[in-house]
């Protein structure tokens, strides 16, 4: 189990212990927050999106709750003339 300090609001500091998982980094570098919504036919993923991370910096949000990766917010724009 990986374990970390985290700054609280309050000055004061925890220890948070649980499995090592590695964060997903945003083609740009920065930590990934979000995951593409691409609909994806064949998608090998169990969402069947697109799901590249995603950094609130690199998303393009066409509606309410979902977010596009650069590649597939080009082809979005395309497709709306």
């Amino acid at each position: 189990m990986a374990c970390e300090v985290v700054e609280l609001p309050n000055g004061s500091r925890a220890i948070v212990c649980g499995p090592r998982q590695p964060r997903q980094k945003c083609r740009c570098g920065k930590t990934a927050t979000l995951l593409c919504d691409w609909k994806v036919p064949d998608a090998v993923t169990r969402s069947g999106t697109c799901d590249k991370p995603l950094c609130p910096a690199c998303t393009h949000v066409p509606a309410h709750g979902k977010d596009l990766c650069p590649d597939h917010a080009a082809v979005w724009k395309a497709r709306r003339g």
